[in-house]
Order: C-alpha cells, then sequence, then structure tokens
C-alpha cells in the first residue's frame, strides 16, 4: 500500500475516533444531573422543606409529618405566645431530648414557601425561578443566595440535624454541605439557569 493510501486510512481511523469520542463525551454530559438538580435534590430534602412550608405550621421528621403538639407559625415565624419556637429549640440540637436546635430556630416566611400545595414540594422549575425572585427570596441576588447557603446558621443546621428523641439519627441532604456550596457557586456562576417550565 503507498504512503498516501496509509494516510487516508490513517485520517479516517482517526476521525472515527474523535467521533467516537465526541458521542461519549456528550452521552456522559447528558447523563451527569446539572448543578440545579443537584441543588433541587438538597432543597426539598426534609431538612429544607420541613420549614419551608406553605402553611401556617412546621413539618418535622424525615416523613415531614405536622409539628406535634399543635405547632403554629405565628405572624413572624417564630411561633404563638405560650408556644415560640425558642421555648423548645434552643440554640443546638438537645441530644438529651432529641429536640434540634440552632441559632435563631424559626420557620421561613410564607413568601419562601418551597411547595405547590401542603406536603407537596414545588416542581424543579417552579422553585428555581421562585428561589431567583427578590420578591419571594429576602431581596437576595444569586451572591447573597450563595452566601446564605454556605454561612446562614440554620442553613448549615440541615447537615448537623442531630437525633430524633428514639436516638435515630436524622437524615441530613443528600450530599455534604461544602460539596452543596461549590455545586451552589457552580450554578451561580452560569448565572443560575432554570429548567424550562
Amino acid at each position: 500500500m503507498s504512503r498516501g493510501g496509509h494516510m487516508r486510512i490513517g485520517s479516517k481511523t482517526s476521525l472515527l475516533f474523535l467521533a467516537c469520542c465526541l458521542v461519549s463525551a456528550l452521552a456522559s454530559a447528558q447523563s451527569q444531573p446539572s448543578e440545579w438538580d443537584r441543588i433541587y435534590r438538597v432543597l426539598t430534602s426534609p431538612r429544607c422543606l420541613n420549614c419551608h412550608t406553605s402553611t401556617d405550621y412546621p413539618r418535622q421528621g424525615d416523613d415531614r409529618h405536622v409539628h406535634k403538639f399543635g405547632v403554629l407559625r405565628g405572624q413572624d415565624g417564630n411561633g404563638v405566645p405560650g408556644a415560640m419556637c425558642a421555648a423548645c429549640h434552643g440554640a443546638i440540637n438537645n441530644a438529651a431530648a432529641g429536640i434540634p436546635g440552632g441559632k435563631g430556630w424559626h420557620l421561613a416566611p410564607l413568601s419562601m414557601s418551597w411547595e405547590q400545595r401542603p406536603g407537596v414540594a414545588m416542581t424543579s422549575a417552579q422553585l428555581c425561578f421562585m428561589l431567583k425572585d427578590p420578591a419571594r427570596n429576602g431581596k437576595r441576588d444569586l451572591n447573597a443566595l450563595l452566601e446564605h447557603n454556605s454561612h446562614e446558621p440554620l442553613v448549615n443546621w440541615a447537615w448537623q440535624p442531630g437525633a430524633h428523641p428514639n436516638g435515630e439519627p436524622r437524615q441530613p441532604p443528600p450530599m455534604p454541605h461544602d460539596a452543596f456550596v461549590e455545586v451552589f457557586r457552580q450554578w451561580v456562576a452560569k448565572d443560575g439557569p432554570c429548567p424550562a417550565q
């Protein structure tokens, strides 16, 4: 075979190899969850949704049941007279009683509800657009949301939720906090893309 024939075969083989690599890379990229998909899984975990309710009461537990003892939100999310959140929830988890605690324990405002109806999380697109809306997120831009998710004590509590009264550990969100912050940072760097509605 002539040298030109070897070159043509080599070129075709190289092109075929590159095409296979490109197809493989595209398939791999499509199978990887986006930053927002990973964020959504965290935000819709019980640790987050239990306090981002659309109701006048919090939820509790990994099964998201209505808070025991008829606890109510109150006007400012701190409970009602005679049943304020801080009456039971201190600045740290109470291991002896199995009562969770964190600095400034309270419910998120109703404007920051992440439920489309009681007990049902918003869709991925709904939550993404809501989270980016300063009128509904505490007047935060994307960088302020990153800061909030990095350092807010109650956000951080979700990854150190203590144990139930029976001693069984509460489940933290589905990825470590430092990984969540990094994924959130990557999402912010891309200007917070949301899935189609």
